[in-house]
Parts: structure tokens; C-alpha cells; sequence
């Protein structure tokens, strides 16, 4: 065996008063009980001679932690790892996925939105250049066997008929093509009636739908106010309650400091009031300041420490009322980029046909990074998303495989600075909640 090392990618947890520690490895995802020995043989590995007969429970030790991650070779360069992962991501072949935004109208005015609306419709022409934008990216790579939308706006439902003619055309593609088709949509919910959700689900094959909702119905009604001045609360809980037999619903409890206060009563609506503790699932997302398009003011962002707090108590909520839905996300997986605006096959399309890299610029002429007329032309804008790299304080960072580097709109408008994710400053109680939960299950066996 060559030397070894200890990886540069693990991550101590927690350490107890009897010198035990959690440490969790973000390459690998791996998650582990270290006891005095262990830590003891850990500490000293730099130094293991493999060469020298060692004891068996040493050797067993040493294979453990080789096969999790923890350790690993000496001449083995990790980073380098992250970085071939990231290069091969950034430029798959397999996965097409387009989010679509049938028009930038809405009609909602919620007060931290940080699009720019009009009533621009997408066009038939836009529409059929569309489709011909897709077919000569499956034609150009006849290695993806999957194409993703992602319906979006302004407020996609606003304009069906446009979803309907374009899925069918899509979906008629993707079936000559042997490509898989998938769909998903981003929506207000105000007019996801039944009868939309059922053709849908059938005609447009969409098998995923989030809808954002502010709070209990005084909070919300004061943010997410229709246009026409009315409620909408009452709207959108109807509407979900009759299509969540028909689409996978995640509710999106959106948070800042003006509504944060009422997010643990929202949370207990739901699950104890209304079941929804699976489908629909819901989940807090806290509201940041993106880029010079956002209207979102800083000052009423939520604090990372509040933000840790309370993540922290609404997965125990959720937990106490359906484990299984909260243990299936303890782990967080490594990322090869933090988003598909970094990547190739990666596309934002706005009712003109103007696409961008990321759904957050969406509207704002000087970030267009092409046009669907013109399927593979590379702009200064285009290139600028694809010649990202891993800021240097990031190396040197244990949780790069979780996050990598964050942002990237962040970043290339503030000159490569790295912002770390909400995540970063939440998922070490979500292990310790982990580890609570095998204590839990190993009890019960």
C-alpha cells in the first residue's frame, strides 16, 4: 500500500464529552463515528507503514476509513478530483434542459420579485424556433437521452395555450428522437385549477409543480397579492388540495425578517391542519439579494445565524411527523457545479426567444447570452458563465464538493468573491439530527 493522508474534505461535526467525534467526508458523503482509537490511528496516518505487520483491528480501522473516504492515498490529489468532476459536468452530453418562460406577465406584484414584467406573449414563430433550437441540440448530440422544461415566468399559467402547443410539439420530438421528456413548472398557483392541473399532468407530462406561499393566511395575503387587489391564499390552498392527487406539489415557504416570525406557525398548519407532511411537501427558502435586477433590500434578508436556528427547528417538525421524508435528505450530496448555468446544455428562454444562463437575469437585456435562432453561437456574455472557476480561498476550503463556491451570478458580479450557501450554515445540525436518528433506529432493532 502506498502512504497515506487524512482527506482534506472531512468535516468535524460534533465531539463528545467521551472524546467520540462525528466527522462527515463532503467528496464521498459519508458520514462516520470516530472513537479514541480511531482518532488515534487517524491523527497518526501520515505515518502508518503498511510495510510493518500491524494488529488486525489497526488494519481493519485503516481499510474503513480508506473505502469512506476519510484517508486517503498520498499521492492522490483530491482537488484535482473536484476540479476533473467539474470540467466533466460543465460539458455532459446527456441531459438537455431548457426553462421556458411562456411570458414575463404575471399577475401577482409581490414586493420582493426581482423580475422585469411586461405582457410580452411568446410568439407561434418564437415557439416553432423553439422547437427547432431543440432539435438541432438533439441532433448535434445524439448522446442525450433526456430533455428537461421547466415552465416559468413571470407567471406561466397565465399563458396555457402557449404550454400546451409547445409540450405537444416537444413531446413529439422527444418521442421521434427517443429521447425521455420531463417537465416540471415554477408557479404562484392562483390558477392551477383542476382541470389545468389534470392536462398537465397528461398532455404536457409534467410531474412536478412549486408554488410559493408566505406564510399563514394574514402573512401571505399581505405579500402575494393578485393583481386585481384580492386575497389569494384561500385560491392557491384550494388548488392544491385539488390537483395534489394529480401532480407532485412542493410548496416553497418563502422568508425574510418582515414574515420570519410567522414561519413556525405556517409550518404547524400545515403538517398538523393540513397533513402535509409528503405530497405536498413544503420547504423554507430564504429570500436573498441577488444582482442589481433584484428589489430585494438587503437589510430584510434573514441572518445565517437565524437562518441555522431555524432550519434547524422545521426539519425537527417535519421529522417528528414523517421521519422518513426528513431522513431521506440527511446526507447532502456533492455538487460537480453549483447550478447548470455553469454547463453546457443548460438554456433560460424568454418569451422573445432570448436566452439567458441563469432564471434570475431573465429579462435583462445586457445579460442575454444568445437567441434561439442561433443554436450554438457563443457570446462574451455566454462565455463568461462557462470559464468560471474555483476561487483559491474555495481550495482551501473542506466543503467545496457541498457548494462549490456558491453563487456563480453572485460571483461574476462581485469579481469572483465566493458567497457560501444558506446550507453551508445549516447542515451540521442536520447531521447531528442524523445521528439523533441512528441512535433512534438502532434502539428500536
Amino acid at each position: 500500500m502506498n502512504r497515506l493522508k487524512k482527506s482534506i474534505f472531512n468535516v468535524e461535526v460534533e465531539k463528545f464529552a467521551d472524546g467520540r467525534k462525528l466527522m462527515y467526508n463532503t467528496y464521498y458523503s459519508t458520514f462516520g463515528i470516530m472513537d479514541a482509537k480511531t482518532q488515534e490511528i487517524y491523527e497518526a496516518i501520515e505515518s502508518f507503514d503498511n510495510s510493518v505487520v500491524a494488529d488486525e483491528e489497526t488494519t481493519k480501522t485503516v481499510g474503513i476509513m480508506l473505502r469512506e473516504g476519510y484517508i486517503t492515498d498520498a499521492d492522490v490529489d483530491e482537488l484535482a478530483a473536484v476540479k476533473l468532476d467539474r470540467s466533466r459536468f460543465r460539458y455532459q452530453n446527456q441531459t438537455l434542459g431548457i426553462t421556458i418562460a411562456p411570458t414575463m406577465d404575471c399577475n401577482m406584484a409581490c414586493p420582493y420579485c426581482f423580475e422585469k414584467k411586461n405582457k410580452t406573449i411568446m410568439s407561434e414563430e418564437t415557439q416553432d424556433q423553439l422547437v427547432a433550437f431543440v432539435k438541432a441540440h438533439l441532433e448535434f448530440y445524439p448522446t442525450v437521452k433526456q430533455f428537461y422544461v421547466t415552465w416559468y415566468g413571470g407567471e406561466p399559467l397565465m399563458q396555457k395555450e402557449v404550454i400546451y402547443r409547445l409540450s405537444k410539439k416537444l413531446i413529439e420530438l422527444c418521442d421521434e428522437k427517443q429521447v425521455e421528456y420531463l417537465a416540471g413548472m415554477i408557479t404562484n398557483g392562483a390558477l392551477l385549477y383542476k382541470e389545468t392541473g389534470i392536462r398537465l399532468a397528461e398532455d404536457c407530462r409534467i410531474q412536478q409543480v412549486s408554488i410559493s406561499i408566505d406564510g399563514t393566511k394574514e402573512v401571505h395575503n399581505k405579500r402575494r397579492i393578485l393583481i386585481n387587489g384580492d386575497d389569494s391564499f384561500d385560491i392557491i390552498m384550494k388548488n392544491i388540495d385539488d390537483c395534489k392527487d394529480i401532480l407532485r406539489i412542493n410548496v416553497r415557504n418563502n422568508v425574510d425578517k418582515e414574515n420570519a416570525a410567522d414561519a413556525e406557525k405556517f409550518s404547524d398548519y400545515l403538517i398538523h391542519d393540513k397533513g402535509w407532511t409528503g405530497n405536498p411537501w413544503f420547504y423554507l427558502a430564504f429570500v436573498d439579494d441577488f444582482d442589481e435586477t433584484c428589489l430585494t433590500d438587503k437589510s430584510i434578508c434573514v441572518h445565517v445565524d437565524q437562518i441555522a436556528e431555524m432550519t434547524d427547528k422545521f426539519k425537527r417538525t417535519v421529522y417528528a411527523s414523517n421521519r422518513d421524508v426528513v431522513a431521506a435528505e440527511f446526507f447532502p450530496k456533492r455538487k460537480s457545479l453549483f447550478c447548470g448555468g455553469e454547463g453546457t446544455l443548460s438554456y433560460v428562454v424568454d418569451p422573445e426567444g432570448h436566452i439567458y444562463n441563469c432564471y434570475v437575469q431573465i429579462g435583462v437585456k445586457e445579460h442575454r447570452t444568445g437567441h434561439i435562432s442561433k443554436p450554438f453561437a457563443v457570446t462574451t456574455e455566454y462565455a463568461k458563465w462557462l470559464s468560471t472557476d474555483i476561487p483559491e480561498q474555495c481550495e482551501k476550503c473542506a466543503y467545496l464538493p457541498q457548494c462549490m463556491c456558491g453563487c456563480t451570478l453572485y460571483r461574476l458580479n462581485e469579481g469572483d468573491t465566493p458567497q457560501c450557501f444558506s446550507s453551508f450554515y445549516t447542515y451540521k445540525n442536520t447531521l447531528k439530527l442524523a445521528y439523533e436518528d441512528y441512535i433512534t433506529q438502532k434502539a428500536q432493532t
